[in-house]
């Protein structure tokens, strides 16, 4: 055999060994690949129970329904003192600022034309019914008749009237105060001439302050008069309350605002008060009864609602709840909670329906 012929089986074997490795090697990957693969087990987990506070809910017995208005303090009466007969005015007992009790002098008129008017009336009045008796003596007699005896009664009668009106005169000549108040003003002077009609004075009442507020059409309708108000007002730097009662609430409702002017008296004895202090009325539109209140935090809004996480058997059970009035930072619950139910009301926003909890405060009570 050529040297050829000798080589060539020996190159043969060389390539077709390792290319038959490479196709087992290949038929074992694909026999395997379609073999069916074998399912794998989840390994169980168990989420560890959340850290939460709740709180053990509780009905309030009552909860009034309040709500707030600004007001303004009018003074409770302002009375503009007239002169009702013409005169000098000689003496004013008291000065602007004072204060003045009903019937205190407040101008002092001269009383000389005033007196002497008097006098002439008692002189006619005398005479008229001095001749008048004369007259029904004669009568009885018959020496006088009917018409003459009538028109004696007559003269005495008017005379009797123009002194009754002479004196009236004379007792008004000194203005006396209508009301117990301030006198605020006196827009006359010592030797002025006043006429009937004149305003001499101005006496202001704020012993009672009268709180006025617009109040809306939709709360107008739950209050009436006589039902308790509170007062807030800031008083030289401090927040002080009073007390008072409505007085007054308008049939009339303002054409714009649709709000209704109410009235609040308020005891001022010390004149804490002053006309045109800005207030705040607080107002109760009815009280509830056997309120469950919670933390508005412990309200979760919902899409289609809102809801609360309650704890039952160590896991978060979550309830949807309807709300009723808002106070400050609380929130009624109308419906969904119950006296005796734990609500978390601290790490309810981590913790999903069903999941473990663990409870590390409780409060007693609510909010």
């Amino acid at each position: 055999m050529s040297e050829t012929g000798v080589q060539q089986p020996k190159t043969a074997r060389k390539v077709l060994i390792p290319a038959a490795i490479v196709g087992c090697a290949l038929a074992c990957v694909v026999v395997i690949a379609l073999l069916p693969a074998k399912e794998m087990e989840a390994i169980p987990t168990t989420a560890p129970p959340v850290n939460v506070e709740a709180l053990v809910v509780q009905a309030l017995p009552e909860l009034p329904d309040r709500f707030d208005l600004p007001a303004v303090v009018e003074p409770n009466r302002v009375v503009n003192v007239a002169a009702e007969v013409p005169g000098r005015i000689e003496r004013i007992p008291l000065q602007e600022g004072a204060s003045c009790k009903e019937g205190d002098p407040l101008v002092v008129l001269n009383t000389d034309l005033l007196k002497a008017d008097c006098d002439c009336a008692a002189a006619a009045e005398k005479n008229n019914t001095a001749k008048y008796k004369r007259l029904y003596n004669l009568h009885k007699d018959g020496a006088v008749t009917d018409r003459d005896l009538d028109q004696a009664q007559a003269d005495m009668l008017a005379s009797q009237a123009q002194l009754q009106a002479a004196q009236a005169r004379l007792v008004r000549s000194t203005i006396l105060a209508p009301i117990a108040g301030i006198v605020n003003g006196i827009p006359v002077e010592k030797g002025e001439y006043v006429q009937p009609g004149m305003v001499v004075a101005e006496i202001v009442d704020i012993a009672t302050a009268k709180v006025v507020a617009q109040v809306p059409e939709h709360d107008v309708q739950f209050l009436q008069i006589g039902d308790q108000a509170q007062m807030v007002a800031d008083v030289r730097g401090e927040k002080k309350e009073f007390a008072g009662s409505i007085t007054y609430i308008s049939e009339l409702a303002d054409s714009q605002t649709r709000a209704s002017r109410l009235e609040i008296a308020v005891d001022n004895t010390y004149r804490i008060l002053r006309s045109g202090h800005i207030v705040r009325a607080v107002l109760t539109r009815t009280v509830l009864k056997n309120v469950v209140l919670v933390p508005l935090e412990a309200v979760i809004p919902m899409e289609d609602g809102k809801c609360v996480y309650v704890v039952s058997e160590g896991k978060a059970e979550q309830r949807d709840v309807k709300l009723g009035v808002i106070r400050g930072r609380s929130a009624q619950i109308v419906d969904g909670l119950a006296p005796g139910d734990t609500l978390i009301v601290s790490g309810h926003r981590f913790i999903a329906p069903g999941q473990a909890v663990n409870v590390v405060a409780t409060d007693e009570g609510t909010q």
